[in-house]
């Protein structure tokens, strides 16, 4: 039986594994097995079996039938999802929740179960043509599609783009109080979200800080599904919900958010957007990105990971700070600096000329 507490980790995951060669050549092979445990952990995510296992142990005939499954595949599912110790087998077809499983529930506290399905199936269609991408350099999902993601969302598949903003607004609020902690906004009047989407950082930023003032800018289909507490509720004193187009027009502030936005992007785009935040800024108005760094060599897997995936779906890429404060400058504005948040984004910081 295996042990209660078990964590898996890149050590373990394939243990029993086919032996193939030296631990380097073994190494790489688990690598490329990954794929198999992802497939694990989201159908788990998917199927909603976390929230269909109470607080006693079920069987597998009882969770099949709550959730709409073949008993016979999900015994076979929940086996691979015990060998990895997201759930405790207790004998044969009878399971109970670890700590992994429960953080997966919709009502954890980090909505991962979320998180985990935001790729969805083009996500899983797109990194199978990565090697595509890497020899023509074109985004994989314009390719295959005809278009880019979010129009694909609003004209072909809501679902799947319901999917991936719960994604998104589940790994943004988890990471908001050390953004908010980060970002200091002492003697600012009005912030302005550019691509705020429904508005989570902004609500956030307005209640950390009762002296200011908000604005969330995004097309117009997003705007109309921003967050009640902004548009009706206890902080629409204190906010204006506008919509528009950055790459237009931005409204006036004092300080420009972009939370991971210009990663979405090519250069010139970048440029165009930043340089209507310089032509109405007034000197000294603060520009503030939030987003991923790479560097050479990659700190870690996970920067390396994002940038192939926005060559992949959005034409875009993530950059180093130097890169950065070169569109910055091609824009008018003045690169400050680099801000730490303890998450994987950081605070890129320009200021409008004097």
């Amino acid at each position: 039986m295996l042990d209660a507490e078990r964590k898996p980790g890149p050590a373990t995951a394939f243990e029993g594994a086919p032996v193939l060669g030296t631990p380097p050549v073994q190494n790489v092979m688990e690598l490329a097995w990954g794929m198999w445990a992802s497939g694990v952990i989201q159908a788990a995510a998917k199927l909603g079996i976390a929230d269909s296992v109470g607080e006693e142990p079920v069987h597998v005939d009882e969770l099949a039938d709550e959730i709409g499954a073949d008993a016979g595949a999900l015994s076979r599912l929940m086996r691979a999802l015990s060998a990895y110790g997201v759930y405790r087998q207790l004998g044969p077809g009878r399971y109970e929740h670890t700590e992994a499983s429960r953080a997966m529930r919709s009502d954890a506290p980090v909505r991962i179960g979320d998180v985990i399905q935001t790729g969805s199936y083009w996500g899983w269609q797109m990194w199978a043509k990565l090697d595509e991408s890497v020899r023509t350099g074109e985004c994989a999902f314009r390719a295959t599609y005809g278009k880019d993601l979010f129009s694909y969302f609003a004209e072909d598949d809501n679902e799947a783009g319901a999917a991936t903003l719960r994604g998104y607004a589940a790994q943004s609020v988890a990471m908001h109080p050390a953004l908010v902690g980060g970002l200091d906004l002492a003697g600012a009047r009005t912030v302005v979200d550019v691509g705020g989407g429904h508005g989570s950082l902004l609500r956030a930023l307005l209640e950390a800080n009762p002296d200011l003032r908000g604005i969330l800018f995004d097309r117009a289909h997003t705007i109309e599904r921003a967050d009640p507490v902004l548009s009706t509720g206890a902080l629409a004193d204190r906010c204006e919900l506008e919509a528009g187009d950055c790459l237009v027009e931005v409204p006036k502030a004092d300080v420009y958010l972009f939370r991971q936005v210009l990663h979405m992007w090519e250069d010139e785009m970048c440029v165009q957007a930043l340089g209507n935040v310089a032509k109405v800024a007034e000197p000294g108005s603060r520009v503030i990105l939030l987003e991923q760094l790479i560097s050479d060599p990659p700190a870690n897997p996970w920067d390396a990971l994002m940038d192939l995936h926005m060559l992949l779906v959005m034409d875009g890429r993530e950059r180093t700070a130097e890169e950065y404060a070169e569109l910055f400058d091609r824009a008018g504005l003045r690169y400050r600096g680099v801000t730490e948040t303890g998450t994987p984004l950081r605070l890129i910081e320009a200021t409008a000329g004097d």
